[in-house]
């Protein structure tokens, strides 16, 4: 017998999205709170990583059968997104280099991508704990110490987005390492060179699935899944 699903994660390469025709074909599929962000932002890379975002979301909503264009989204008093008016449908999103990323679950979930290589001593001091550092110290290869630093850091902003605080709580307050009950955290190689990481709250109650979708250059504009997608059960770290 299967497991069941409890959160969903796809990642996107948004580099396709600097064809002007396809940019503006998804664009004008967008609810007006996308394009208003989308609008906002002064370079063309923010543009594409934000409108990306929004793809995913669009996708993952029309699977579920809601009108990816007209399901409302607001943000809560820290900023945090949410469905109104489907309070079981959770979701997250974020982008990093040329990745888009979305998370959904019927639980609170948050998600994080980020590059390699940004990681430093100094901001490791600021955001991990005493334990933490503990930890990562004893990584003394380079490269080993910043995948290590980055896995940190996105579980933590995972782990904000799924407590809808944002980053209105101090990074060094709390601990992401093994251990605490009542939330749960899994990584994905999804792309060279990026960490990828997710944050459930309460107990997994089922597996998760990871999918890199291809925005294909078509004339219907439709990105389709890459046949890869690893589904994880329940008991995974």
């Amino acid at each position: 017998m299967e497991s069941q699903i409890c959160c969903e994660i796809e990642c996107m390469e948004v580099a396709p999205l600097a064809e002007e025709a396809l940019f503006r074909l998804w664009l004008d599929r967008m609810p007006e709170i996308r394009r208003r962000k989308v609008a906002s932002l002064r370079f063309a890379e923010g543009r594409r990583l934000s409108l990306g975002a929004g793809i995913l979301l669009f996708r993952a909503l029309e699977k579920r059968g809601l009108d990816g264009a007209r399901t409302e989204i607001r943000e809560n008093e820290f900023g945090q997104p949410c469905f109104p008016d489907h309070p079981d449908l959770h979701f997250s999103l974020s982008h990093a280099g040329t990745w888009a990323m979305c998370a959904v679950s019927g639980a609170p979930v948050g998600c994080d991508a980020e590059r390699l290589g940004r990681g430093n001593g100094r901001l490791a001091r600021y955001c991990l704990t005493p334990e933490e550092l503990e930890a990562l110290e004893r990584k003394k290869d380079p490269g080993e110490w910043d995948r290590e630093f980055t896995r940190f850091w996105t579980r933590k902003e995972s782990y904000l987005k799924a407590t809808g605080r944002g980053m209105s709580l101090r990074m060094s307050s709390f601990s992401v390492l093994p251990g605490e009950e009542g939330r749960w955290f899994e990584e994905r190689p999804m792309a060279e060179g990026y960490v990828f990481s997710v944050c459930g709250l309460g107990r997994k109650t089922g597996s998760t699935v990871w999918r890199r979708v291809r925005l294909e250059d078509d004339p219907e504009g439709k990105p389709s899944a890459d046949a890869h997608a690893a589904a994880v059960g329940p008991d995974t770290p």
